[in-house]
């Protein structure tokens, strides 16, 4: 007669599994992760890694836009600056149009104009962003998403006296030779003047539009980020509440199943001791 412990190895294949189980449930809660390694969910680690990427993606993207955002503030004062002076030099150009003025007086009026052009020179070659002189040709890419080709040019041009042009009937000037010490020449100055302040004007509103499409991209990733994030969040976090159920759950099974056990010894005992 053969005695089968059936109910015992059932309850002990039970045990092991349960406490797998059990300790499986405090690794997720002990690293916070429902994945903590990809034994656990090999499909959802590889989505939770392209995300993980994603994410550090549209953070550096954030960190790029800032610094394009930096950069065309930097140009925009740098411009303003020469708009004002522009402004100045035409208020001396009207000024010296005026044919009450003496010759003595012109030429005072254009050494002020001299100093002025001189000083938008020098707002030229000394306005820079990281070492960038922005308004000295600036042509550059900045990135505006987490992938490949999403990004956008920005050219801001020469903004130097010699690039800073008039059409004076007919002919082609630049700021270098604009001159106020006659009146003639000053009656011209007011036009090419005029025509500068335009261009100044027209790049001004061109790093305007930049900046604005930057305002729209930053908030573009913004919401994208926390999306993500979000759904990486919902793959590979643990949920705290459902993993302390569920340890409270399996170690109430265990318990049990260790009772289980313990009765099938009681009654293979019983048995045995009824044959002897």
């Amino acid at each position: 007669m053969r005695i089968n412990n059936v109910s015992g190895l059932w309850a002990l294949s039970r045990l092991y599994n349960v406490n797998r189980s059990l300790q499986r449930v405090a690794t997720q809660l002990a690293t916070g992760k429902r994945i903590p390694s990809a034994n656990y969910d090999a499909a959802g680690i590889a989505i939770a890694n392209k995300l993980r990427a994603q994410v550090e993606g549209f953070n550096k993207a954030l960190d790029s836009i800032a610094y394009g955002q930096n950069l065309l503030n930097t140009a925009e004062s740098g411009v303003a600056s020469i708009q004002d002076n522009l402004q100045r030099m035409r208020e001396l150009a009207v000024q010296a149009a005026n044919g009450t003025l003496t010759d003595s007086e012109r030429a005072a009026l254009q050494e002020e104009f001299n100093q002025l052009r001189q000083q938008i020179g020098q707002t030229a070659r000394s306005t820079q962003y990281n070492t960038i002189n922005v308004l000295q040709g600036y042509n550059g890419t900045i990135q505006t998403g987490a992938n490949e080709s999403q990004n956008m040019e920005v050219n801001i041009p020469n903004m130097n006296p010699e690039n800073l042009q008039a059409n004076v009937n007919g002919t082609p000037v630049n700021l270098n030779e604009i001159n106020i010490s006659t009146q003639q020449g000053a009656q011209q100055a007011i036009g090419a003047l005029d025509q500068m302040i335009n261009q100044t004007s027209e790049v001004r509103s061109n790093i305007g539009a930049y900046t604005n499409r930057l305002e729209h991209a930053m908030r573009n990733v913004s919401n994208a980020m926390v999306n993500t994030t979000s759904a990486l969040s919902t793959i590979e976090d643990m949920d705290m509440a459902k993993g302390i159920m569920e340890q409270v759950r399996l170690r109430l099974l265990s318990n049990i199943t260790v009772s289980v056990m313990a009765q099938s010894r009681v009654n293979s005992a019983n048995v045995l001791s009824l044959l002897r």
